[in-house]
């Protein structure tokens, strides 16, 4: 089969397709042939093995961690496809049937390749008016948002709610659930990205440019899902109703700043995403009835990965970098 395999995690690895074994499958698991692919902040930060020195704490930023000693690597998570063959223990999928999901996050999911071996539990089946590229789109990203509102914390109708980031992957589908979960949503984002903002159903939208957030007038916040990064805490805290949950997400935070988050009330934490069967299971219903749809930046081909890369680390797109795999008779 075609894959993208690498001897080591190498930010100048090239990328390239190569010809592998088909895997085979575990009791527990389907084989999925693969229309579509999704990538992610952290796909592009894995590869680096990206690293953070934060007082006097290293953080690495990434999944890197969980591939220490793994050769050879197949990178990504994210898949849309059909299963050709299922596993003697599982009954949920039949070959034919479409598929999506996550798999084996923050795990060595394998998914850069024409097939991948997914445990049936890390899949939904798609629903059918849904692309491939759409519901490829809607794995790690869509996963992430719904853990954030409804797991690691609730959000319940008439909750005032901030999104940072709310038009790139995650922000853009936490715009949504937060509204299908009766929200009043807030939005910060640039200027080039107000109208989508608003577009994605936005009660609020408010541009850095012109959000001063020490004279602003208190947002009286009960949840910030920073999908962003781009600010401390404390630059949130006035913001904030007493205890309100802010989850950040780009990447970790250190014992010293959580410990001064704690002095200050602040409820700050960082949150990663994980594989789950009842959240890809939500997202599929999501998609479904249409209380959120995927916005696609771009569509690109397998064999052009290194570029798909370079459009994901600039950091503007809106919505998800999709990778279209060759599909075969």
């Amino acid at each position: 089969m075609k894959a993208i395999v690498l001897e080591k995690l190498d930010p100048a690895a090239p990328l390239a397709v190569t010809e592998t074994a088909i895997p085979d499958i575990a009791a527990d698991e389907v084989l999925v042939k693969t229309h579509a692919l999704a990538i992610n902040p952290v796909d592009i930060k894995t590869l680096e093995d990206y690293t953070i020195v934060r007082d006097g704490e290293t953080i690495r930023g990434s999944a890197a961690g969980v591939l220490d000693g793994v050769s050879p690597i197949i990178l990504g998570w994210d898949i849309a496809g059909v299963v050709t063959a299922v596993g003697s223990d599982v009954t949920k999928f039949k070959a034919g049937d479409a598929v999506f999901g996550m798999v084996r996050f923050p795990g060595h999911g394998k998914a850069y390749a024409e097939y991948v071996a997914a445990p049936a539990a890390h899949l939904a089946a798609k629903p059918a008016h849904v692309s491939f590229e759409a519901a490829a789109g809607a794995t790690l990203a869509a996963v992430t948002a719904w853990q954030c509102l409804t797991r690691h914390y609730s959000v319940k109708a008439g909750d005032r709610v901030l999104i940072t980031a709310p038009t790139g992957g995650v922000g853009h589908y936490a715009v949504q659930m937060a509204k299908h979960l009766g929200a009043y949503v807030i939005a910060l984002t640039s200027t080039g990205n107000v109208a989508l903002a608003a577009e994605l159903g936005a009660d609020e939208v408010l541009d850095y440019a012109s959000f001063d957030a020490a004279t602003a007038a208190p947002l009286q916040l009960d949840f910030i899902l920073d999908a962003g990064g781009r600010n401390d805490a404390t630059w949130f805290a006035r913001h904030l109703k007493p205890g309100a949950p802010l989850f950040y997400l780009p990447s970790g935070l250190t014992k010293v700043q959580q410990q001064r988050y704690a002095a200050q009330g602040l409820n700050a934490a960082f949150k990663m995403v994980t594989s789950e069967e009842s959240a890809i299971e939500d997202i599929a219903r999501l998609l479904h009835d249409g209380s959120i749809v995927t916005k696609i930046a771009g569509v690109f081909p397998f064999s052009g990965m290194k570029a798909a890369f370079a459009a994901q680390h600039k950091g503007t797109a809106q919505g998800k970098i999709i990778i279209r795999m060759p599909v075969s008779a």
